[in-house]
């Protein structure tokens, strides 16, 4: 499991590496069975009927959840469900999540994107709260409200490269407002209105992730640090892309793995001011 969070070179890896073997490898296990199900909507080289495939995903979750997985990610993830009490519903629907994007449902509205990005992002974050048994019923809130932000970050700094393959996170309402079509996105060529949009959604993930802030239990601060330092790491990205003036047309923009581990670490340790 560990190698296919290493292998995807993600910000996962760097927010929790010091965590003890148990929960690490629980959480190496959600990490794998997350990467693989989003890999049938978005990986070029999968072949067949992907919505047949996240059915028979969907099929290894549940005999994970009875003790009949067959996949080494499934027998994994039972373990780790077992010993960490996670609910089947959060993993349900982060597939539902999955399933927007292999039917490729429009998002008109940005209600409609932050149900998407709460079943694809928050739904780890409860799952993560849950292995490093947070004790507060606040830390749940805290969860929700990260993931929101950290997948707002993400569509935000994927726009180009989303737009390019045919896909616009953006909520169709928000473009209307902008003078903004998906035709112009794919053009890859920054106007004012463009950068107007993308700066309301800069915005708008910096208000989730003061709406984190605000939901941490103070009483699990020590607790959630992982969480905290994956969080960071985003709450970074974005002000990267803040100080650039949103360059997201372009190649996207990552921080490097140093810079993950450097963040992470600074955050492990308490260090982490405002970002």
């Amino acid at each position: 499991m560990a190698q296919v969070t290493r292998a995807a070179g993600s910000s996962f890896a760097a927010a929790f590496w010091m965590l003890p073997r148990p929960r690490r490898q629980a959480l190496h296990a959600i990490y794998a069975f997350c990467r693989l199900a989003d890999d049938i909507a978005d990986d070029p080289d999968v072949a067949g009927d992907r919505l047949r495939l996240l059915e028979r995903w969907r099929d290894e979750l549940s005999n994970a959840y009875r003790g009949k997985a067959t996949h080494p990610v499934g027998i994994a993830l039972g373990h780790a469900v077992e010993r960490f009490a996670l609910p089947e519903e959060i993993f349900q629907e982060l597939l539902r999540g999955i399933e927007t994007d292999l039917r490729g449902e429009s998002i008109d509205t940005f209600a409609d994107l932050e149900r998407y990005c709460y079943r694809v992002a928050s739904t780890v974050g409860l799952l993560l709260v849950r292995v490093l048994e947070a004790g507060d019923p606040g830390a749940l809130e805290y969860a929700r409200n990260m993931g929101i932000a950290v997948q707002l970050t993400n569509i935000l700094r994927d726009v180009g490269d989303d737009a390019a393959g045919g896909r616009v996170y953006l909520a169709g309402e928000d473009l209307a407002r902008m003078g903004v079509t998906p035709e112009d996105l794919r053009a890859g060529e920054m106007t004012e209105p463009i950068r107007l949009l993308l700066a309301l959604y800069g915005e708008r993930a910096r208000i989730w992730y003061e709406r984190a802030a605000q939901a941490l239990p103070e009483s699990d601060r020590r607790v959630l640090r992982p969480a905290e330092a994956m969080g960071r790491i985003y709450r970074t990205l974005l002000n990267e892309l803040h100080a650039r003036g949103f360059p997201c047309l372009e190649a996207p923009l990552r921080l490097s793995k140093p810079r993950r581990l450097a963040i992470a670490a600074g955050t492990w340790l308490g260090m982490g001011g405002a970002a």
